[in-house]
């Protein structure tokens, strides 16, 4: 575990509920109350989970960049192509 603030890519898990799952999206409140979507792995039968809000300070980093964030290239007019998902 680390000291830092969890960030997009970390895997976390809550202290509370112990939901784990990989950050995807951080959420900065006017009123100071950072959040973050956390998406748990795929289920047993292959379907994916529903994610979860939860405060910054409720998780607890156990894999520090699990995922590397997607870095697109925003030059090209209309985004870019990316070849299906499959």
């Amino acid at each position: 575990m680390t000291n830092r603030e969890p960030t997009l890519g970390d895997k976390v898990r809550c202290k509370i509920t112990f939901f784990v799952g990989i950050v995807t999206t951080h959420a900065k409140h006017l009123a100071g109350c950072d959040r973050l979507w956390i998406v748990p792995p795929v289920g047993a039968d292959g379907k994916p989970l529903d994610g979860q809000w939860m405060d910054i300070d409720m998780v607890e980093i156990i894999q520090p960049t699990a995922v590397e964030p997607v870095v697109y290239d925003r030059r090209a007019p209309g985004g870019i192509d990316l070849p299906p998902s499959r």
